[in-house]
Formats: C-alpha cells, structure tokens, sequence
C-alpha cells in the first residue's frame, strides 16, 4: 500500500497561521503525513532528507523535472547546505546539513512550511526551481507515497552510488597542482588510503553528494567531487584564475594539499556569510 501524496499537498493547510514553537518544521511535515494514514516519528529534517535518499529519490529540482517531468504535489522540499552543521547532529555521511523542510502544495503555487523565521506555518515561493541563497534546493520522493503515474516508482536504491553500472573513465585533478587524497570513507578528516598526484586516471564507480566513489591504481576509496572531471570537462588553466597553489608551487605537497582545504572551508565560509547578509 502507498499513500496518497495529493493528501499531503493539501493537508498543511488546516495548519497555516500555527505558531513555530507549537510545531517545527518536521512535526508539521509528520502532521501533514498523518494526515495521509502515514506514520513516521524521525529526528529532524536532516532524518528525513536521509529517509528520502536511502527509501525514495533525492534530488535537485531540476533533476527532478528531468527525471519525472515535474515536482510532484505533495514532493518534500529541503534547504540543503554543506556547512557542517549535519555534524553537530551525528550525521558524518557526507549528504550535508538538511536544515528546513517543507511540502510542494496541490495548487503548484509554491512550498508550504513551519516558519522559524515568519513564526508560524506558512507558504512561500517554489515554481520547479532551485531557490539560491539559502532557498529550496533539494527534493525529496518517498517509496512510501504514490505521486502518480510518472512519480509510482522512486529508485530503490540511493540515486547517486548506484555500483555495479558501467565504470567511468575520470582524471584527478587539483586546483594547486598538488595531490589529492584518496580516503577510505566519504569524509575529509579520516586517515587517507593514498596520495594521488594531479592529472592521474581513475576510473569512479559511484558517488554520495559532494564525494566521488573511485578505483585508483588497485583501491577502491573516496575523494571529493570537486577533483574528479571528465577528459573534456578539465579546468581552465588560464594564469587569471587564483587558487591557494598559485603562491605555493615550492610548498611540500602535503602541505599544498592542506592549504587547499583549508581555502575551500574558508570560501565556503565567506559564501555562506554573503549569502545571510543578502537575505538580510
């Protein structure tokens, strides 16, 4: 049996003008589900959008109009960021920090969501979109729920470490020109497995969001994304492009590598405060 996500589009209605602090966002999503006959009790938006991953699909908006043609009625909507914050919550599996969530109306006319910052239930802006700046970017289809026809089956497996299909030919590349870290787990801060030069072929086998699944020279481990390209899709090697290695050529390898870290955190960091003063 599969419930009916119609049911879910519609159900938060009843609840609009619902203080924040009688009902957080997930309890209004697990209201709204209860609603349909549905009964989960997880931990938090970061549970739920990992239910999704693991039993349904995830995904951008955008993938998911391309995959199903639609966001369907009903669909959970995420605000998903790579900030660590998933961390603090004892989710170390690299999917990041799912911290608000939400449900695509029946009226196709946006999201309906258990406000922190409005104080209360209420509706806001989605057309099918990705909202940047700290606005819906992640969809999230449960196996539980029948979104219809072209929605009836969700993957069964996590949509991106899909292993076993066809392995790609990829090339590891820095932005400094010094190694990457091939690691046994998707996390940056366990021990590494081995030191991969820039330029050097692999070949990827699967994935999880920000993490490439690879085989390289005999191991089977994880680096991150941002180092993996295809052969026509390398980066520019125009001088005008600055990255942390254009001071640091002499530097120990190692050493690039950690520095090269250590600038992507701090971007990352200065992103994220740019982006809040702009919602400001």
């Amino acid at each position: 049996m599969k419930y009916d996500a119609l049911i879910l589009s519609f159900a938060g209605d009843k609840y609009l003008g619902t203080p924040y602090k009688e009902m957080d966002c997930q309890k209004f999503v697990e209201k709204c589900m209860q609603a349909c006959g549905f009964y989960k009790d997880l931990a938090g938006s970061n549970a739920w959008y990992r239910e999704c991953y693991r039993n349904g699909w995830t995904g951008t908006p955008e993938e998911c109009v391309r995959k199903y043609g639609e966001v369907p009625k009903g669909a959970l909507l995420f605000i998903l960021e790579f900030d660590g914050g998933e961390k603090k919550k004892g989710y170390y599996d690299g999917l990041g920090n799912a911290s608000h969530m939400g449900i695509k109306t029946g009226r196709n006319d946006g999201a309906i969501h258990s406000s922190s910052s409005r104080g209360c239930v209420a509706t806001s802006k989605f057309k099918d979109k990705t909202i940047p700046n700290g606005g819906w970017n992640r969809v999230g289809l449960l196996n539980y729920f029948n979104y219809g026809s072209k929605q009836d089956e969700p993957d069964e497996d996590p949509p991106d470490e899909k292993e076993g299909s066809k392995m790609v030919d990829v090339i590891i590349k820095s932005e400094n020109g010094g190694i990457v870290f091939l690691r046994p787990e998707p996390n940056k801060k366990v021990n590494y497995l081995a030191k991969i030069p820039s330029g050097s072929k692999a070949k990827m086998v699967g994935g999880k969001e920000g993490w490439s699944k690879i085989e390289y020279n005999g191991q089977t481990g994880w680096v991150m994304s941002e180092f993996v390209f295809g052969d026509d899709d390398l980066p520019s090697e125009d001088p005008s492009d600055f990255g942390p290695g254009d001071l640091n050529k002499d530097q120990d390898s190692d050493a690039n590598a950690l520095l090269a870290e250590v600038y992507r955190d701090l971007k990352d960091l200065c992103d994220r405060i740019e982006s809040m003063i702009g919602r400001g």
